[in-house]
């Protein structure tokens, strides 16, 4: 086993809920400082299952809340940090380490086909995305996709753009 791999292991032995055997991003620490996913410990009406009376590791009576806590949003960002994640696809609540994400995503039945990448255009000509322009040229068709994909952040970026070139010119003069 490669190290990699061997930190890997530890973190879903340690991190993983230890019902599902998942990774979530809302975690339930109980008094006795096991952890398990909200999925797993309350139900619909955000009730301590019955069969969660005691901790499923260590035994310990009403270890866990038996009303739902709100899950502060920094633990949520400190399962993000651990390499929680979840599917950025709509309609999927799937939730899985970072290592396994690209897998997921290949296979997530929620997930979009890839919009074409924009091509870039001067005049009426279009340049294969593989085209280096010229530096000068560059900016000028960045504001040109911004004009076409955001109008209305297009007047604002030409301003900029034309500002730039103006007090690169004042400077070249100097």
């Amino acid at each position: 086993m490669t190290a990699l791999r061997e930190i890997q292991s530890s973190y879903e032995q340690r991190f993983n809920c230890m019902i599902c055997l998942c990774p979530r991003l809302e975690m339930v620490s109980g008094y006795c400082q096991h952890r398990i996913c909200t999925q797993c410990l309350y139900n619909e009406d955000n009730i301590r299952k019955p069969s969660l009376d005691k901790c499923p590791t260590c035994q310990k009576e009403e270890a866990f809340p038996v009303i739902r806590p709100a899950i502060p949003e920094d633990v949520i960002e400190i399962q993000r940090c651990l390499g929680v994640r979840s599917c950025p696809h709509t309609g999927c609540s799937m939730e899985f380490w970072e290592w396994e994400m690209e897998e997921h995503l290949k296979s997530c039945p929620n997930r979009q086909p890839s919009p074409p990448k924009p091509a870039l255009r001067k005049g009426d000509r279009w340049f294969p995305e593989r085209t280096i322009l010229p530096k000068q040229h560059a900016s000028l068709a960045v504001v040109h996709l911004i004009r076409v994909l955001r109008p209305e952040v297009a007047l604002v970026s030409r301003r900029v753009t034309l500002r730039r070139s103006t007090q690169q010119q004042m400077l070249d003069t100097h």
